[in-house]
């Protein structure tokens, strides 16, 4: 199997075994705690200030300016 194989399969292990690892009993107890932390650092990594958009909050201000503003004559 060529290398470049190997990348996106071992990505993907990774990428399981962060998310996952701790919920899986099979796993001996120091293994479970190594991917308990690796998940409070990955996510550590995303700045504390990038807070997500609450694209409803907006919404319902669009919602509100629509029904306060006058309708238009037709």
């Amino acid at each position: 199997m060529a290398k470049k194989n190997f990348i996106p399969l071992l990505l993907l292990v990774t990428a399981l075994f962060i998310t996952y690892g701790d919920s899986w009993t099979f796993l001996p107890k120091p293994a479970r705690n190594a991917s308990l932390t690796s998940r409070k650092f990955v996510v550590g990594l995303w700045p504390s200030w990038v807070k997500p958009r609450d694209l409803n909050q907006k919404r319902q201000r669009d919602i509100d300016e629509l029904q306060t503003s006058p309708t238009p004559n037709r």
